[in-house]
């Protein structure tokens, strides 16, 4: 059983190159273009979270939704990403509820809130 989010996206290959080698996902599923339908390729996160990415022209922007990924080490990855470019939409901070977390938006526009427990839990 997997836990699946699917995203439509206009730039394809910029949220590939993000997935794969920016945070260093594993491809576990791949399909080429064919007629109507673009590329796909799923990556993998964990036992069960996976992101697929299916390329399409034009996309909505995407609204009321972020996805809320546990990580060992919050401030590297801030390192990591701010090193390669990346734009926090939020920096690294401590929440109340014992996190500390950062967000960014993927080149899919899918906004990713990366955390580790810091406190009690």
């Amino acid at each position: 059983m997997e836990l699946r989010i699917v995203r439509y996206t206009d730039r394809f290959d910029d949220a590939c190159r993000f997935y794969a080698h920016l945070l260093g996902w594993p491809v576990t599923r791949e399909w080429p273009a064919d007629g109507d339908q673009g590329r796909g390729r799923i990556f993998g996160y964990g036992d069960v979270g996976r992101v697929e990415l299916i390329e399409v022209r034009d996309t909505a922007p995407v609204a009321g939704l972020f996805l809320s990924i546990e990580i060992d080490d919050v401030a590297a990855l801030a390192q990591q990403l701010t090193a390669a470019g990346v734009s926090l939409l939020r920096g690294l901070a401590d929440q109340p509820w014992g996190h500390r977390n950062l967000a960014v938006l993927d080149p899919a526009g899918i906004e990713l809130v990366f955390f580790q427990w810091i406190g009690e839990h």
